[in-house]
């Protein structure tokens, strides 16, 4: 089992590198920052706090995401259907329809784009790592200023209630 653990992190840690080398010559800035880890996730802050933008690397798929977990279940949801309001205009922009996660049975919310993918085949790593910093792009480029905006809002709500 550990054995297996280890090799599933050094994988990990392989795709990861190949990912940030990637956005580097891709000229993609938002993953600058940040070192490769043996998660199957890498984040990425997208200006507000505990709402980060994610690529997922996993056996079948390769996945972006924001990742709406802050700390308050009602700002993550309140935050998840204002977005939500501007579906259409957002999978314009981006070009593919989204998968939207609500789910209101947890704290988190998420809004996902993913592609199937055999990651644990490293001919296919290519593929998966352009699929990701192409679609990473898109996804900071259509969310970046409706998460600025919508964060002045948080910011300025006295109360702490986005009623």
């Amino acid at each position: 089992m550990q054995n297996t653990q280890k090799k599933r992190h050094k994988l990990r840690l392989n795709f990861w590198e190949a990912v940030l080398e990637q956005l580097r010559l891709d000229g993609v800035t938002l993953y600058q920052n940040i070192n490769p880890a043996k998660d199957h996730w890498l984040s990425a802050g997208s200006g507000m706090r505990s709402c980060p933008y994610q690529m997922i690397f996993s056996r079948d798929e390769a996945r972006v995401e924001i990742s709406l977990q802050r700390s308050e279940t009602a700002e993550n949801k309140w935050l998840f259907d204002q977005l939500f309001g501007e579906k259409e205009q957002i999978e314009q922009e981006f070009g593919a329809e989204i998968d939207w996660r609500r789910m209101d049975d947890k704290k988190a919310s998420r809004i996902v784009y993913a592609q199937p993918f055999d990651g644990f085949n490293r001919e296919d790593w290519p593929e998966m790592i352009a699929w990701l910093s192409n679609h990473i792009r898109k996804l900071e480029a259509v969310f970046s200023e409706r998460l600025t905006r919508l964060n002045r809002q948080v910011r300025v709500q006295d109360d702490g209630s986005l009623e």
